[in-house]
């Protein structure tokens, strides 16, 4: 699993405080990560005498190619091009016995040898345990006292009291500070389920009226306009009050396809996603033209179906609308033709699978990205087995998104819970333990930061 978090665009690499000892390092890493690394290797980039990015990564395990390992690390941190050096830090519960070895030194020395060779030395490491830290690389017990300095020293640090004050803090591990935000992800919240009769009626209504249809080009549409209404903070509109809209929207994460055109649509914008899934050709001709019933209406369903409690919004109504009788053809058109966004078709579907493949190295739409978090959020909160599963996933996929590995895994555990073996979760945590993170997390310019998405409002 890793975590990488990098300075915005055009801003200095460094905090704007001053790091004036070891202490004020270490004291730096947890609130820069959110949560106190455990047997982890974490690595910051520096230019001149300024922090840049931060790098968290699981120890290797025992069996790993130490070179491999620390060649996978470069390739996170040349995103950094300013950088000129690194400062390694080696978290571990692990003894270090009087003069022996530290901890992970086979790790440490490939790294130092990979990261020298690329213009990025080690100027500096360090080793914490759970008691203290001590220089890695001093072997002079004058200077270097063993076992090393207590951890008080950096709870006391200038920056820590500095960091505490202006608001950061952080919890005691990765699942700690992710399951502070949002506790339905907890065994017991998860348990508690099926308290929900309103949204699971809604949820029943829209899978009887949806099943085998979700890729008829109409419906996608009417889809694709209800999802950008919620995302959009259309007024009226509220995932939290409305269990029909609840419902239907669970009922959808529960299609493959329309899950992944989700990823894709919530990165890019519905325009290009649509012409993503037409030009791959996971779209097929509707079953019938002209205007399309919303399938998520309670008010059209025959005396077979499920009934449901409570009604659609207008806005709602009036945004599926609008999405179902959009003209199709715009979307759909012979394979070396442009579509409406100037993009051949070819080009489109490479799009779209670069993206889901995390090869994508342009721009994301932050902003868009967060509002359907948070949308995933409430939605979870209210779904049991496989439409929980899928809602926890996709949450899981946006942390990976923003270069948040660590956090992407314990929404991962979550959904393994919901739903054991859920495939794209198992594959997801596959490509974590790897230590796979998405082409446009690795540079400055396309990365996620904490102020990315501010420019627009957060979504229902």
């Amino acid at each position: 699993m890793s975590s990488f978090t990098s300075p915005a665009a055009g801003s200095h690499a460094s905090p704007s405080f001053a790091v004036t000892s070891p202490a004020d390092i270490l004291s730096y890493v947890p609130h820069a990560l959110g949560f106190m690394p455990e047997e982890s290797l974490v690595v910051l980039t520096t230019s001149e005498r300024r922090l840049g990015a931060t790098l968290r990564v699981d120890l290797p395990c025992s069996g790993t190619d130490r070179l491999t390992f620390a060649e996978g690390v470069l390739s996170f941190l040349e995103g950094d091009t300013e950088a000129d050096g690194t400062l390694v830090l080696v978290y571990s519960g692990q003894e270090w016995q009087r003069l022996t070895a530290p901890p992970a030194s086979d790790t440490v020395r490939a790294l130092e040898a990979v990261l020298g060779a690329a213009g990025l030395p080690v100027r500096a490491g360090w080793h914490v345990s759970h008691e203290a830290w001590r220089d890695y690389f001093c072997r002079d017990e004058e200077c270097c006292p063993w076992p090393g300095r207590p951890l008080d020293t950096v709870t006391d640090s200038a920056l820590n009291a500095e960091l505490v004050y202006g608001g950061s803090a952080f919890d005691a591990s990765a699942p700690a500070a992710v399951e502070r935000t949002t506790p339905f992800l907890r065994t017991e919240f998860a348990a508690t389920g099926g308290t929900h009769p309103d949204i699971e009626d809604a949820q029943a209504l829209a899978v009887a009226r949806c099943t085998g249809r979700w890729t008829d080009e109409g419906q996608f549409r009417a889809t694709s306009a209800v999802w950008d209404a919620v995302l959009e903070g259309t007024p009226g509109i509220d995932v939290a009050a409305d269990a029909g809209l609840a419902g239907f929207l669970l009922a959808a994460v529960e299609s493959r396809t329309v899950r992944d055109y989700l990823l894709v649509s919530a990165c890019l914008g519905s325009a290009a996603a649509l012409q993503g899934a037409a030009a791959c050709g996971l779209l097929r001709p509707s079953r019938a033209q002209g205007k399309i019933t919303p399938a998520v209406s309670p008010r059209e369903a025959g005396p077979a179906q499920v009934p449901v409690r409570g009604d659609l919004p207008e806005a709602l109504r009036a945004a599926l609308d609008h999405g179902a009788t959009s003209s199709a053809s715009e979307w759909f058109g012979q394979e070396e033709d442009p579509d409406a966004l100037g993009r051949p078709l070819d080009e489109a579907a490479r799009l779209y699978g670069d993206l889901l493949a995390g090869r994508y190295a342009g721009t994301i739409e932050w902003a868009r990205v967060d509002a359907m978090s948070h949308v995933l959020g409430r939605l979870a909160r209210v779904a049991e087995g496989e439409s929980r599963a899928a809602a926890l996933t996709m949450a899981a996929w946006f942390d990976y998104a923003r270069g948040r590995g660590s956090r992407a895994a314990v929404y991962l555990d979550a959904a393994e819970r919901a739903v054991p073996g859920y495939r794209l979760a198992r594959l997801l945590h596959e490509l974590l333990r790897r230590g796979g993170m998405p082409a446009w997390a690795r540079t400055r310019r396309t990365a996620w930061t904490a102020t990315a998405g501010q420019s627009r409002g957060t979504a229902a």
